[in-house]
């Protein structure tokens, strides 16, 4: 489990990030102002992901591509999903 100890270790920098899932880092940093993604630490030059947050962009990318979204018709998308999901959990 992740913990405000460890976080450091498990968790991608903006640069990582966008290196792994080949998104330029000034799209990220739309997303993070919409929402979309919500990095540990208030500076974008201390932004901590988490890891989940790799199929998260991921999953962003490829919507944006298909659906040619724009940033903030993408967090309204990922708030319906989230809310969908919360839904079926119960």
């Amino acid at each position: 489990m992740i913990d405000a100890e460890n976080i450091d270790t498990y968790c991608l920098s903006i640069k990582q990030l966008s290196s792994c899932t080949q998104i330029k880092e000034t799209l990220i940093i739309e997303l993070v102002e919409n929402e979309v993604l919500n990095p540990q630490y208030d500076v974008p030059e201390r932004w901590l992901f988490h890891p989940q947050d790799l199929s998260r962009l991921t999953r962003a990318g490829r919507l944006m591509q298909v659906f040619e979204l724009s940033p903030v018709a993408l967090a309204l998308v990922f708030d319906l999903l989230d809310e969908l999901q919360s839904l079926r959990r119960g």
